[in-house]
């Protein structure tokens, strides 16, 4: 062949290899930069009048996510977007998926749900007083939040900066933690009042029934056969990096000082999640409702949606309608979350047929107030999805 043809041919290979390195490294922004749908764009619509830096949204129709995407910025700073891809802390969906995870290891212990807790928990256990000597905190009521225990956040402890507690000293309220020790407050199963502190008691109960580490323990039993593979509980992976992250921010927009939120207590609401992996979660879970799933039998899904403290809630959700309002008898399992600088909401239909993961990177710090009204963007961009959608 002569020389010429040769370089030619090394020219043209040389040339396709380059194109179609650019190619690659341009389809993500391509596709970052993908123009809205309708109702996209009534959401992205939404969050600019709520005055939302982020949000990722998944949307579940016809029993499968018919689009996930990211909306406006996971950092202001730097203008960087939020993606399908981009993380934030769930919050309280996380119970969601602890009540899920105590379940399925009591089954498989043999262990039922009206058994003391104390007698599965190892070094700390809930103190006694006048009031478990009536009744003793089972697990059951731990799941349901009637188990009367105090709560372990009075101010949202701990920033990314801040000392870290050991899970038995907060438990016992030894420093560094600034909390008061857990105490049960009234008899319990007396009545229904939300609780982290029976989701935190879960932590140390399932650690101490299957000796190995609760995130371990999530990722096998929830995480992998859900397939959420982007979530976790790894409490310290942002600390140096947050570009994966979504920056949270308080209500006066700017970067929260105390988060991301740091905690031993991860049961109760510090998984790390996206959108697309909690709905995957939901299908999942709707799917062992109707059939056996690897990740739940058919029988413990119905468990955890069967009415127990009240009307409307379940022993892992609320039961209630397609706007996420509780309602006795409803279609919809549903549970919110609030942190510092996160709020999330999943929503699903009983039949797995309709629902929405909504996660937004703007909150003030819940525990020193109840106006949360960044919560109207989440409630309003429902509404659009389920609308537009024509969900029942």
């Amino acid at each position: 062949m002569p020389l010429h043809s040769g370089l030619r041919c090394m020219a043209s290979a040389l040339m396709g290899t380059l194109l179609g390195t650019i190619a690659q490294l341009a389809s993500p922004a391509k596709a970052a930069t993908q123009p809205f749908s309708p109702l996209q764009q009534q959401i992205e619509t939404l969050r600019q009048e709520h005055n939302i830096p982020g949000a990722s949204v998944a949307v579940i129709q016809d029993g499968r996510i018919a689009w996930a995407r990211g909306f406006g910025m996971a950092d202001l700073e730097s203008s960087r977007p939020v993606t399908e891809h981009t993380l934030f802390q769930a919050q309280s969906i996380t119970k969601t998926l602890t009540s899920l995870a105590t379940v399925k290891l009591l089954a498989a212990e043999e262990i039922a749900l009206d058994e003391p807790v104390n007698r599965y928990l190892k070094g700390w256990k809930v103190p006694e007083n006048d009031y478990t000597a009536k009744v003793p905190v089972s697990f059951r009521m731990l799941l349901n939040h009637t188990g009367a225990l105090s709560n372990p956040y009075p101010d949202g402890c701990c920033g990314p900066k801040e000392t870290l507690p050991t899970l038995p000293q907060l438990l016992r309220g030894q420093p560094p933690a600034n909390n008061p020790p857990l105490t049960v407050e009234r008899i319990p199963g007396t009545r229904y009042d939300y609780c982290n502190g029976c989701y935190t008691v879960l932590q140390p109960a399932l650690e101490s029934i299957a000796q190995q580490s609760f995130p371990a323990l999530m990722q096998e039993l929830v995480l992998q056969p859900a397939g959420m593979s982007r979530s976790t509980f790894d409490n310290r992976f942002f600390l140096d990096d947050t570009s994966s992250i979504a920056i949270p921010y308080d209500a006066d927009g700017t970067p929260h000082q105390r988060a991301p939120m740091r905690n031993p207590i991860l049961s109760t609401g510090l998984m790390w999640s996206t959108a697309s992996d909690l709905a995957r979660f939901n299908l999942a879970f709707t799917q062992a409702l109707d059939s056996n799933h690897k990740l739940l039998d058919q029988a413990l899904a119905e468990q955890l949606t069967i009415p127990s403290s009240t009307a409307s809630r379940s022993l892992g959700f609320y039961i209630g309608n397609r706007d996420a309002g509780t309602q006795a008898r409803g279609q919809y399992i549903f549970h919110g979350g609030s942190g510092n600088g996160y709020l999330s909401l999943s929503i699903i239909s009983l039949d797995g047929n309709h629902g929405a993961v909504i996660l937004i990177n703007k909150a003030p710090n819940p525990w020193l107030t109840t106006n949360i009204p960044q919560y109207d963007f989440i409630i309003s961009a429902l509404k659009l999805i389920s609308n537009f959608n024509h969900w029942t």
